[in-house]
């Protein structure tokens, strides 16, 4: 879906995310008179659902999308892999149900987080309410639950997200993106029993150092540099970390990997 259609379609988000506002009181920081609901950023979605950290291989971590996306149309996104369309009228629930929760004096941290959890990702949610994306990020959200180390408000919006996720992932619609990101790790054996197979003469390997690992390397391509990495390289589509190894021309091991970009990435 292009962009420029979506922020036409986001003009009718206002109309939405107005009783998301209406009866709340403010954020820190918005306007307590009551300031004219806006449009949504055009290149942000209007809530999503993010995973981030914990301990999982480095490459899948660089490659993550997030859980799920959803846009001011109505296009719902996830894992980058899935798509649905919502309807309007359940898009309006949805606001004004997240709104409240993610403003909610009970979404606070109800004690402190102990010792019984280590390398945990931390959940990120995010929704517009009409004036601003309103953000929370939880560590070890899920793996807490039954510590009640969260307010019931978190959950109320963690599970909201996931029953829209479960609707798009039942779908199977394919989410095929115009933009691809391919991420290749160095590595010194192939899995035993692993098949290594020559790297593709002809697409170049990535050569950009992953923000947050050098040892990985990666490219977000577009064109038809983006089809050739669909068409020569596996993809892990479930994020399990079972990336094919590959041999370079000059004799070293790779494994890697893609993922298709979001419309606003």
């Amino acid at each position: 879906m292009a962009l420029s259609r979506r922020s036409v379609l986001a003009q009718a988000v206002v109309v939405l995310a107005a009783a998301a506002t209406g009866a709340c009181t403010p954020a820190s920081g918005a306007n307590p008179t009551g300031a004219p609901t806006q449009a949504p950023p055009p290149d942000r979605p209007i809530a999503s659902w993010s995973l981030t950290g914990g301990f999982t291989m480095a490459g899948v971590r660089a490659l993550r999308p997030p859980r799920l996306v959803i846009y001011s149309d109505g296009e719902a996104i996830a894992d980058a892999a899935y798509r649905t369309r919502l309807d309007l009228d359940d898009l309006q629930s949805l606001l004004n149900r997240l709104a409240n929760d993610l403003r909610a004096p009970s979404a606070s941290p109800t004690t402190l987080i102990g010792p019984s959890i280590v390398d945990a990702p931390t959940t990120v949610l995010e929704a517009w309410d009409g004036q601003a994306i309103r953000t929370i990020s939880a560590y070890g959200l899920d793996e807490l639950r039954q510590e009640k180390v969260y307010g019931s408000a978190w959950y109320d919006a963690r599970d909201r997200l996931g029953q829209i996720y479960k609707t798009v992932t039942v779908t199977a619609q394919p989410y095929l993106g115009a933009k691809v990101r391919v991420v290749a790790e160095p590595v010194m054996d192939a899995t035993p029993g692993a098949t290594v197979t020559p790297w593709p003469a002809q697409f170049p390997l990535p050569s950009v150092p992953d923000p947050a690992n050098h040892d990985l390397v990666r490219e977000d391509l577009d064109g038809q540099a983006a089809r050739d990495a669909v068409r020569l390289l596996t993809r892990d589509l479930d994020q399990r970390g079972a990336w094919p190894t590959y041999r370079t021309a000059d004799g070293h091991l790779v494994q890697a990997s893609w993922r298709y970009l979001l419309p606003t990435e």
